[in-house]
């Protein structure tokens, strides 16, 4: 506060001079009407919203525009004007913490069940929007697909995020990406090969040393829990595959967000119960999926306006059949948790259409599915794990999951270690 006040003194002493007060007198004056106009806005959508309401809310009468311009420029009065609201209006700040706190879906469920469909506009706005803003990648910018059953695809250079969309008040656009239920997910198989002892792999490169792992009870309170990665972990070399003897009975993980354990912290611990007597697992971490915020957008035509300088124009989707349409329609409906998966001893995956096809046969014996048809004369014996399509396991969720917040303790060593020499 100091500061601003310092710098509101220099800016009337060494630019205004001898018509400081009158132009000070214009700036309370403009920021105490502005600060009434904006504590009477009953709602605020988004950033770009809010950025739009408050400069409504500080327009200039054209007897001010006049008065300001005999005295000084307008980009001085702006900085003056903005530096006495957030100085003396309070409102600015408890509209932004409104702001943030609707950003919690749940608290948008009751405008969301209130609100009625705007098909005309969402039949407008369904297209392609480069989401580059000016500023092209080499490797291609992000563009969002607005498609039809109010469903959403970001795709960009290794990534794609998948969504639905709707239409609130006529002019926001609401983009909610797809969560997983829970911050994990945990498969299983009975492997023969490994008889009494357990095999885990951990897919994905999201283990971290702030995920935590048990397979023992959890009854305890603190409960132990094992990093899965080393602190300053390295040296990554796919897959990561942690071996133990015996069979769990459950499998507990947790995410830890400060990375250290103390006396009064508690972590949400995740509890999977091995009703199956698996002994072959592969586990997926979803804890930055559940962190994912809706994106809200203003609506203008046939424009949207993500914030004042990031502005993109419609275009047409792509040409209904071709391979990008094609890729776009799949992962806008595509199933993030299915109950079962399909991959080799090398940790690829297998689509299970391929795997329920005349192409393979299940094998009771190996408790696999092992290919039928004829062997291409260019496959090798000694092709890698990864490459080899021979043999496909099946893993099955494992779907007794219970929730709970746990007091914990930090086990000293994790259940892989991995560092460069």
């Amino acid at each position: 506060m100091k500061n601003i006040k310092s710098l509101i003194f220099l800016l009337f002493t060494t630019i205004l001079t001898g018509n400081a007060q009158s132009i000070e007198k214009i700036v309370k004056d403009k920021a105490s009407s502005t600060c009434d106009c904006i504590e009477k806005i009953e709602y605020i959508d988004s950033k770009a919203d809010f950025e739009v309401k408050v400069k409504s809310c500080a327009a200039l009468s054209e007897k001010d525009s006049t008065r300001i311009f005999k005295q000084t420029t307008f980009h001085e009065y702006d900085k003056l004007l903005q530096a006495k609201l957030f100085e003396d209006c309070d409102a600015i700040q408890t509209k932004l913490d409104q702001l943030r706190q609707s950003y919690n879906t749940t608290n948008m469920d009751s405008l969301y069940s209130a609100e009625k469909q705007y098909k005309e506009i969402e039949k407008n706005i369904m297209g392609s929007y480069s989401l580059s803003f000016g500023h092209r990648s080499p490797e291609g910018s992000p563009t969002l697909f607005l498609y039809k059953e109010n469903k959403y695809v970001i795709a960009s250079f290794g990534e794609v995020q998948m969504g639905t969309w709707r239409v609130i008040k006529e002019k926001y656009l609401h983009l909610t990406p797809n969560k997983a239920k829970k911050p994990f997910n945990v498969y299983g198989r009975y492997n023969p090969n490994i008889g009494d002892s357990t095999h885990t792999s951990f897919l994905g490169d999201r283990f971290r040393y702030n995920t935590l792992i048990t397979y023992g009870e959890t009854n305890k309170n603190p409960v132990n829990l094992s990093p899965i990665f080393n602190k300053n972990a390295n040296c990554f070399s796919f897959p990561y595959i942690h071996k133990t003897s015996g069979k769990p009975n459950q499998i507990s993980l947790a995410f830890n967000q400060n990375y250290e354990e103390s006396p009064d912290q508690k972590v949400m611990l995740t509890t999977y119960k091995n009703t199956n007597n698996f002994n072959d697992f592969i586990i997926f971490e979803y804890t930055r999926d559940q962190n994912k915020m809706p994106i809200r957008v203003l609506i203008d035509g046939n424009k949207l306006i993500f914030r004042e300088s990031q502005v993109t124009e419609k275009s047409p989707l792509p040409k209904a059949g071709s391979e990008d349409d094609t890729f776009l329609k799949e992962m806008s409906t595509i199933n993030n948790t299915p109950e079962a998966i399909y991959y080799n001893f090398g940790y690829k995956q297998f689509k299970s259409e391929e795997i329920n096809s005349k192409s393979y046969k299940y094998n009771k014996k190996l408790n696999n599915y092992v290919y039928r048809g004829k062997v291409p004369p260019t496959y090798e014996e000694d092709t890698s794990d990864y490459h080899n399509f021979l043999q496909v396991n099946k893993y099955e969720m494992l779907q007794d999951v219970t929730q709970q917040q746990k007091q914990f303790t930090i086990a000293k060593k994790s259940i892989i270690y991995t560092v460069c020499d």
